[in-house]
């Protein structure tokens, strides 16, 4: 440390015998006081002048987003101009705004009340402020500013959302008054009627686990923590489908994209899978080899009894449909056609039951010829038949789900490609369908399969809006929360 040149007594031997020192004028310090004195007076010359004939551009900081340019003119749309309503920008009050905003900071609450009503008149959506059991709403400015821009309006960076989920005290007082919510204030992730959701319970103090960003802490995604199971009847084996002894389909080997094809935006689970469209070309409901063009109905159990009951009747049309039109040639046909079952069942009751209740497809007919062979088995090969007294069996209906993660966004298109590679994605890399042999398995990717890319590492944007919406859903209003509380107020009592 440097020795000091003078002390400070022989400093203080300056004013020795000259105690009006301050009250003497100064050239250097009369300058300064002119100065700061002038530049207040200006201000707020300045701002009366700008109240009375000001142009708001003057203080605009900067070019509006693409959306809101239209209101580069009109900053009352936005901002309150309320403190300035007057004829006279009176001392009084202009000293009560100036010691809020010194004391408060920025009011915020005018320009959200702008921001709400202009987008519920423009686009008809009502915008609610996140999950019910936030400490405390943000703002819209303070995620989405404005002033930095033309083009589209900046996203909201991760760092805003991290501002809560990475404060232990935040996430604590938001479990905390969580858990005195009712559980249907929660469910603000409505989908369409005829979509199926795999909608797991809320953990008991909600989503509250704190974490700086995705790649580090991010909680591992529910289906996988739990782990959660399919609780799908259908039975499947989608290791059994990549064999090499399954035939070639439509001229090329049995692939994902056969059965998971994407929907209309390439987005969520792809398109449903019917039997139809998927499964019938390989699982054919021909019953009888000699006579491929006959098949059974399917879905519904009821249906395939009374084909079963009428056979000589379908055996008469697909006479009729071969070209044999005399009488007693379609009664000869008919008659050769059931001898041929009688010879392989022992009764009609035997045969119904081969029909429902088969269940290994491991033991074809191996006296005959692959080419004529039935290709199905019996509805219990994929189906858990239940038998019902005097009455046909029951099948409970297959389950396909559409949506596996209600939270979060995704799309199939963009995930085509690897991003730092350019080769192709397997389906594999994420879903690891070729070891599955269980429908109960969901077989969803983990976050380590989502990281691999999204994060510096991976060098794919990973912010918090890539998956998942602040907003509560559009549809969500008010009222319906008002209904869900009054449902579960009338469950409890």
């Amino acid at each position: 440390m440097a020795t000091p040149r003078r002390t400070q007594k022989q400093i203080a031997e300056k004013y020795q015998g000259n105690l009006g020192y301050y009250r003497k004028a100064h050239l250097w310090r009369s300058a300064r006081f002119i100065a700061s004195f002038l530049a207040l007076s200006v201000g707020l010359a300045a701002i009366i002048a700008y109240q009375r004939r000001g142009d708001e551009r003057f203080f605009n900081p900067g070019k509006l987003s693409a959306a809101h340019a239209a209101l580069i003119e009109k900053c009352a749309s936005c901002h309150d101009k309320s403190s300035l309503t007057d004829a006279r920008l009176r001392p009084i009050k202009f000293q009560k705004v100036l010691s809020d905003r010194f004391h408060h900071g920025i009011a915020f609450d005018p320009i959200d009340k702008n921001c709400a009503a202009c987008h519920l008149k423009q686009d008809k959506r009502i915008y609610d402020f996140h999950e019910p059991n936030v400490v405390k709403n943000r703002s819209c400015s303070v995620c989405h500013q404005e002033h930095r821009g033309p083009g589209p309006m900046k996203i909201v960076a991760s760092a805003q959302c991290a501002a809560c989920h990475d404060d232990r005290l935040t996430m604590a007082a938001s479990a905390l008054k969580g858990r005195q919510l009712d559980w249907t204030n929660f469910q603000r992730h409505p989908h369409p009627p005829h979509q199926i959701v795999f909608d797991l319970p809320r953990p008991v103090d909600g989503y509250t686990q704190v974490f700086p960003s995705f790649w580090d802490g991010h909680p591992e995604f529910q289906l996988k923590r739990e782990p959660a199971r399919d609780r799908d009847a259908l039975k499947f084996n989608h290791e059994r489908h990549f064999a090499p002894d399954i035939p070639i389909v439509g001229g090329k080997k049995l692939a994902c994209n056969y059965c998971h094809q994407p929907d209309s935006e390439g987005r969520y689970n792809n398109q449903r899978i019917t039997f139809a469209a998927q499964c019938q070309a390989c699982h054919s409901l021909q019953f009888d080899p000699k006579n491929p063009e006959l098949t059974l109905p399917h879905g519904n159990t009821t249906a395939v009894r009374g084909f079963l009951l009428s056979l000589p009747a379908h055996y008469a049309e697909l006479a009729a449909r071969k070209g044999i039109t005399q009488p007693n040639e379609i009664k000869n046909f008919v008659t050769r056609q059931m001898l041929q079952l009688r010879a392989r069942v022992h009764s009609g009751e035997d045969f119904e039951h081969q029909i429902f209740f088969t269940k290994d497809p491991y033991k074809p007919q191996l006296e005959t010829e692959p080419r004529v062979r039935a290709l199905f088995y019996g509805c219990a090969l994929c189906h858990d038949v239940q038998p019902v007294a005097h009455e046909a069996p029951f099948i409970a209906k297959p389950i396909f789900v559409d949506r596996w993660m209600l939270r979060a966004r995704f799309d199939h298109a963009k995930h085509q490609v690897d991003p730092n590679t350019l080769r192709p994605l397997a389906c594999n890399e994420c879903h690891h369908a070729t070891r599955s042999r269980l429908t109960s398995d969901v077989l969803m990717p983990g976050i380590a399969s989502c990281v691999t890319c999204h994060s510096p590492k991976g060098k794919v944007v990973a912010e918090c809006l890539t998956c998942h919406s602040y907003h509560a859903p559009a549809s969500l209003t008010a009222a319906e929360t008002r209904l869900g509380q009054k449902a579960a107020t009338a469950r409890r009592q």
